[in-house]
């Protein structure tokens, strides 16, 4: 099938002479993948991990373009994707938490979700989501491919279609496959709401469902070629998302071997996490090989992130590696969910899919091969980033939360500026360290929490502590009050919902140290 398919693109690059006055896009969006996931090293030096995983295109791609270091998320999924379509901070859209069907909160001692959060999700309105201004206002044919999650189940906002897609390859309400292998239909039992849908043509074969998706992606890229048109790909692969089951193309490489320079044995979650890994990277690679046969990897510009920090909690459940440390995310602390840089610092990369300094595109914006920046990010910048490649659209006319990324991009680090993280819910089992209801702010090198449970606060100095160990609140107050009163007047600005008392009913706002 991928031979077929590559002669049918090779016969398309004809229409690619035509030259786009718009550029293509690529956000290539990778479920649960942690900072260290990768053979690309976003960290001062290489770790264990960067030497465990291979992931051969990041690396391309990460020669092609921009690194950037201190990129984040939303704490888990949902709230991030939602900011995505967007360009709104969590707190102002108010969607803090995965959806499905309902709540799916937890609850703590004292508290539970805030009695106004978005169970639903993103819905149909008057904001107009990113693939809607991207059609409607200039022309580009939208394609989501992969993971959804976006509005509950049985509602319009779980249909891509409803938010501004012309296309929609396998997404739906639910945030993980039912199964990720071909041969199991890509779902635990007929009509389960896990079941991915539309893919039905692999059923039963030893298609992997990251290849399914990735294949069905560039067959619709193809039509957009063949129509002349640009087109805004969202490649959004349910990978590396539980259930953690194996890539079988690139499992035998890690399986019964040990870390690279130690004796440590790697776990078999651990292998078979590494295939997916793999697997992801392969389909990053596939995109790239097609956009080039395609004639429009010139003009098409990559985005490649993840939506929240690593999976730790649960499944990757062994201490990895011979850290010592409850986390897969190492040198940062915990992981998805946490209030921690490991629950929300992510890989990013920005590049053209193909360098070319005569291209008209890139020479409008040159992004200097092998860089990096440590600029301050967050998801929600993506929005406005966008929009402004695709269109030349200002930032200021648009009414979001999220910064245009274009100075960072195109230059070194341009004025930090805050960021600001919004989590009122407990999301998995019992409270602990970082996994419970929280909010924080990062600035000049400097990060502050906030613990709804027990209305406590944390300082970091993250630009030297990125491991968070040394909580700095008693030592300096005034650092602390400084940022806590910024971060609470922020949440105030974007109309945050804060966590109910369970005892009394009533919201629970930020206090002051």
């Amino acid at each position: 099938m991928r031979i077929l398919l590559t002669l049918a693109l090779q016969g398309l690059a004809v229409l690619s002479a035509i030259a786009a006055e718009r550029p293509n896009i690529v956000l290539f969006l990778v479920d649960d993948m942690g900072w260290q996931d990768t053979s690309v090293p976003f960290w001062k030096e290489k770790t264990l991990a960067n030497q465990h995983f291979r992931t051969p295109n990041m690396e391309r791609l990460a020669k092609q373009g921009r690194k950037f270091t201190n990129a984040h998320a939303c704490a888990v999924c949902t709230p991030s994707r939602v900011s995505i379509m967007t360009g709104l901070n969590a707190a102002r859209h108010g969607t803090t938490n995965w959806t499905l069907g309902g709540e799916t909160s937890g609850k703590t001692p004292r508290l539970e979700a805030p009695k106004e959060w978005k169970r639903q999700g993103l819905q149909p309105g008057p904001h107009k989501t990113l693939p809607e201004r991207l059609r409607d206002d200039f022309g580009y044919r939208t394609i989501h491919a992969g993971k959804a999650h976006w509005g509950g189940v049985d509602t319009a906002g779980a249909d891509p279609l409803q938010l501004g897609y012309d296309v929609n390859i396998g997404g739906h309400a639910a945030g993980a496959p039912g199964h990720y292998h071909g041969q199991q239909n890509f779902g635990k039992k007929e009509n389960s709401v896990w079941d991915v849908p539309g893919l039905d043509i692999y059923h039963g074969t030893e298609t992997h469902l990251t290849e399914a998706t990735t294949t069905e992606a560039i067959k619709a890229v193809a039509d957009a070629v063949r129509a002349e048109k640009p087109f805004f790909l969202n490649l959004a692969h349910y990978a590396v998302h539980t259930p953690l089951q194996a890539h079988p193309r690139y499992l035998a490489y890690y399986e019964g071997k040990t870390y690279s320079g130690t004796d440590i044995k790697i776990p078999q979650a651990e292998a078979i996490y590494a295939s997916m890994i793999e697997g992801m990277d392969a389909s990053l690679g596939h995109v790239l090989d097609s956009l080039d046969q395609l004639g429009i990897a010139e003009d098409t510009l990559v985005l490649f992130a993840s939506d929240n920090g690593g999976l730790s909690y649960h499944s990757r459940k062994k201490t990895p590696r011979g850290t010592g440390r409850d986390t897969h995310c190492w040198p940062l602390r915990e992981g998805k969910g946490s209030a921690y840089d490991g629950g929300t610092r992510i890989p990013m990369i920005v590049a053209w899919a193909k360098v070319d300094r005569r291209n008209m595109h890139q020479q409008r914006n040159p992004i200097m091969s092998a860089s990096r920046t440590n600029a301050p990010v967050l998801v929600e910048d993506f929005y406005p980033t966008i929009l402004h490649w695709a269109a030349g659209v200002s930032q200021e006319n648009l009414g979001v939360d999220g910064v245009d990324l274009t100075l960072a991009i195109l230059v070194a680090n341009p004025d930090p500026r805050p960021l600001v993280f919004h989590y009122p819910h407990q999301w998995t089992g019992k409270p602990r360290g970082g996994y419970q209801p929280h909010s924080s702010i990062r600035q000049d090198g400097w990060k502050a929490i906030y613990f709804y449970e027990n209305s406590q606060w944390e300082l970091y100095h993250v630009d030297q502590d990125i491991g968070e160990t040394t909580n700095l609140a008693k030592n300096e107050p005034a650092h602390l009050a400084k940022l806590a009163t910024s971060l609470r007047n922020r949440l105030m600005t974007l109309t945050a919902h804060w966590p109910t008392n369970r005892q009394t009913g009533q919201p629970e706002p930020l206090k002051l140290p």
